[in-house]
């Protein structure tokens, strides 16, 4: 084992079950053509796991149902294309719809918002790609979850179409939330999200 192959070993051991690595990761081993053969050998030695093209994984060994070696979960590949690339990561909103009462449908499929460029992240063959859907990063300064949760939701409803929505349990939860709590975030909210969120607490004046 050279020299290269044996430091990116070292880091890899010392990562742990699971974690996900890019080549970058392993720029001051050596060269990038060394990096790129020594992930190669480890590879075929089973030491990372190849996911897609450019991405690679410690494996996770199952020992509950005797899968054997398994790849990293997107849950992780999304956490290191964060840490890489420096964006930030809410729930999509058919996530937040749901949460908040809005909608009772379950979302399957890996989406999310950021306050990044949209786009999608394909991380494994015959895998559903992790879909980002960039809203403002505005979104992301709220302290309150709640007021969070709510823009990314009714953004993406509209305003001209909420009536179609149930909104009795958006109200419960904001009537177990004193103002003081919010006042600040709804500042920042846009204006008919603000107006209504207002009208939870008799606020609301013409």
């Amino acid at each position: 084992m050279d020299s290269v192959e044996k430091r990116i070993e070292q880091i890899v051991k010392q990562g742990g079950e699971g974690k996900v690595y890019f080549p970058s990761d392993f720029f001051d081993c050596g060269s990038e053509k060394a990096v790129s053969k020594a992930l190669q050998r480890l590879v075929k030695s089973e030491v990372l796991m190849r996911m897609t093209r450019g991405l690679y994984c410690s494996p996770t060994i199952d020992t509950r149902w005797g899968m054997g070696k398994l790849s990293a979960s997107y849950e992780e590949v999304l956490k290191a294309y964060a840490e890489r690339d420096g964006f930030k990561l809410g729930p999509s909103p058919g996530e937040a719809q749901n949460a908040l009462g809005l909608s009772d449908q379950v979302v399957m499929n890996p989406v999310f918002t950021t306050d990044g460029p949209s786009r999608k992240i394909y991380y494994k063959e015959k895998a559903r790609p992790i879909v980002l859907y960039h809203v403002s990063p505005k979104v992301f300064n709220y302290r309150s979850r709640i007021v969070m949760l709510t823009v990314i939701a009714l953004n993406d409803i509209g305003k001209d179409y909420l009536w179609e929505f149930e909104t009795d349990e958006l109200r419960a939860i904001y009537s177990r939330i004193p103002y003081a709590e919010i006042r600040d975030d709804i500042k920042y909210t846009p204006t008919w999200i603000r107006n209504l969120i207002l009208s939870y607490y008799g606020k609301l004046t013409n």
